[in-house]
Formats: C-alpha cells, structure tokens, sequence
C-alpha cells in the first residue's frame, strides 16, 4: 500500500507531489493537536480509581520521597515555570499578579510535563484566574498528571472529592482514599495530612482522628525530611506536648526546621515560646531579643509564603548558640536568611542540634 502510494505520488506532477505533502502536513499537525487538547480521554477514569479504604490503624509505612517518582524536569519548562512563579509571587498585590500570562507559560511548561506547572494550571481553571473558570479542566489537568504518576496530583484528586468539585459528591471515603495513596506515592501534604489525623490518645473517626502515633510520626518525618514546613509544625506541637526537656528542645528544632521551610506558623510558635520561657512553651528562657526576630519572619511569611531562609541557623541560632549582631534592619536580616552560602564561623557558635528519629 505505502509502495504503491509513493510510486504513484512520484508519477504526479510537481505542483500536485507539493500540494499533496503539504496537505498530509497540515492533517498531521491537526491530528497531533487534536490528540494533544484531547488526551485527557485515556485518563478520565482516574478520578474515579477504586482503591483501598483508608487504614488508620495500618501496622508500616515505607517512606517515599515525591521528587524519586515525578517525571524529569525539562530546563526550558522549568523556566516557563518559573517566569509564572514570578508573576504571581504572593509578594506582589493582587491587582498587580499576572495570572493571564503565568496561564500561558504553565501551559507551555506543561506540554513538556512539567507537574509543577500543571498543577498550578488545574489550580486557575478551578479558581478562575487568567482563564475562564472550568472545573472540568482541572479535573482533567489533574488526572493526566495523575497518570504521569505525579503524588501531589493524587493528594489534590482527593480534595476534589472532599470538596465535591465539578460534577463529583463529596466523598470523605473517597477523599481519604485518595490521601493515603498520594500519602504511599511520596506526596508531603498527604503525608502531613494523614500523619497529623494519627496522633490522637484515642479514635473518633466522625471528628476525623485515630490512634496510631508510630504510623503518624513516621508520616510526618517523611514529610519533613521532603521540606514541607507544615509537617515541622506537627511535630513541634506533638513534642511540644509532653513537657520532658528533651522533647521541648526538639519542638524547638521542629519549628526552627519549619521557619526554613516557610512555615508562618512555626515563626510564629518560636516567637511565643520565647515570649514566655519556660514556664508555659517549650524555650528554656526568657529572650526578648529572639522573640523580636521572629516576629520579623512571622511577618515575612504571612506577606509571601512562599520565601525559604536555608540559612536560618547563621542569623537567628536556637540556644545554647548565642545570637549574632543585628544592625535591627529587617531587610538585612531576611536576606542573610536567604543566602545559601556559609557565613563565617565566627558570627555564631553551637548547633541547634539534632531533630531526632
């Protein structure tokens, strides 16, 4: 067949061989296009994956990291991505954030599969932002990067069934489901999600908590060791509650762990434990001039969460390290947190010691 095409392709005139080509091209391109904008056929089922009930009182848990199964991140993409990151950065105000144009780079960033930038894409179609509300697409979105095998988009499948987005009920069955697969699969916020609903002393499933402290805290764990600040803040809590010096020094270091990772709330915690010393928080004093430093973080924080500081411990060191000069600029002190580089031993000494296991 094909021979006997191009055989009879080479006998036609010149005119007619390039009208032919150029017409195969265009179908091609249609064609390819068309499967593109349609691709979400072969995973529409995904949102609705029988899988396992959720097992509160499951016996082991085997800690997956989410960045050990996503697909590869293409450099150009990620720069895509990146762009739209920076047009939407929760520092800017809301009239000034370009979601219309971060749209279209995410987009591009997606045909490469970038996850990051397809989830963010499913997050404006399901709130309407730089594109005409559709909770259908975000559907869609959401499941393609599920077949991907991306964790995070397994964990945001079981929002949606929680929440009763587009044409799903709302299924706390269903969700929970879905949170202890993403959970499986490496997803941090599952992971923290699940983890944090295992701590209690006893079960009360209608309140949505049970008991199982071992599976809760190896969550949690992975979830940390994945740099996922509102995991810290677990942590911090729970150990916070025990009241034993040892473990008030490792709610210290969980929320001192969080603050790196852009938790408000741990910036927040450490601010009022050293606010009140000993007495009723987990800080083995008194230290206003702590207590004022992470008020500047707090801030910092709840103006842009997305800000990280790698190198919390060179400008703002848990005790018994003693503190470092601060000139009381803010600025200067959030850009020192910043920077990824070291800064000279000889501005701080100690450690804030070890996280535990």
């Amino acid at each position: 067949m094909k021979r006997k095409f191009l055989y009879s392709l080479s006998h036609k005139p010149k005119y007619v061989r390039f009208g032919l080509l150029l017409f195969a091209a265009v179908l091609l391109v249609i064609v390819t296009q068309f499967f593109y904008e349609n691709r979400h056929i072969t995973s529409s089922k995904l949102r609705y994956t029988s899988l396992p009930l959720f097992q509160p009182h499951r016996a082991a848990f085997i800690c997956i990291q989410q960045a050990a199964v996503v697909p590869p991140i293409d450099p150009e993409a990620d720069r895509w991505f990146e762009q739209g990151m920076a047009l939407t950065s929760e520092d800017k105000y809301e009239e000034d954030k370009d979601y219309k144009t971060a749209a279209v780079l995410w987009a591009k960033a997606a045909q490469r599969k970038h996850w990051k930038a397809q989830n963010n894409l499913a997050g404006l179609y399901l709130r309407g932002k730089g594109v005409s509300r559709d909770p259908e697409k975000a559907l869609q979105l959401t499941e393609e990067a599920m077949a991907w095998g991306v964790p995070q988009a397994w964990d945001n499948m079981g929002g949606y069934h929680m929440q009763g987005v587009g044409g799903l009920k709302p299924d706390a069955t269903a969700a929970y489901a879905f949170w202890q697969k993403a959970a499986e699969m490496g997803a941090p916020g599952a992971q923290t999600y699940l983890g944090a609903k295992l701590l209690a002393t006893y079960d009360n499933p209608k309140e949505g908590f049970w008991a199982n402290e071992k599976i809760g805290l190896q969550m949690l764990k992975c979830a940390l060791a994945q740099e996922h600040g509102r995991a810290a803040r677990e942590l911090g809590l729970e150990y916070e509650m025990k009241k034993t010096n040892e473990d008030n020094f490792r709610a210290l270091a969980y929320y001192q762990a969080g603050v790196k990772f852009g938790s408000q709330d741990c910036a927040d915690a450490l601010d009022i434990a050293f606010a009140g010393g000993p007495l009723d928080h987990a800080a083995p004093f008194v230290d206003h001039d702590r207590e004022r430093r992470y008020q500047v973080f707090g801030k910092a924080l709840r103006d842009n969460p997305d800000l990280r500081f790698p190198n919390l411990d060179k400008v703002l060191p848990l005790p018994p390290a003693k503190l470092p000069y601060w000139d009381g600029d803010e600025d200067h002190l959030l850009d020192a947190a910043k920077e990824a580089h070291p800064v000279s031993p000889k501005s701080v000494s100690g450690s804030t010691g070890n996280l535990g296991t």
